[in-house]
């Protein structure tokens, strides 16, 4: 939930590098059942990544803080898990 969309049906990583992740997201429409939006987001790291084995923590730490978010973890100091992760719309439907 850090992508902060709703009725998510599918969500595909489509690309990493040493600075974030990209995605892919199709979620329903609220007010229509059967229609469903396609929007792109990019995901930074909290830091630079310099191996694979780096850029899959930094990616399972992304997706850990997700579910604690969608779930009401907090952390005890009132920051929300995944508050700080940086994250970008690249493109949207436009098709609605």
């Amino acid at each position: 939930q850090i992508l902060d969309v709703n009725e998510i049906e599918k969500v595909r990583v489509t690309g990493v590098d040493r600075l974030g992740m990209d995605m892919r997201v199709t979620s329903r429409v609220p007010r229509r059942k059967n229609k469903l939006i396609t929007d792109e987001f990019r995901v930074g790291f909290r830091i630079p990544v310099i191996s694979v084995e780096d850029a899959k923590s930094e990616i399972l730490k992304v997706f850990q803080e997700s579910w604690e978010k969608s779930n009401g973890v907090t952390w005890g100091d009132d920051e929300m898990p995944g508050a700080d992760v940086p994250v970008l719309k690249t493109a949207e439907d436009s098709l609605m």
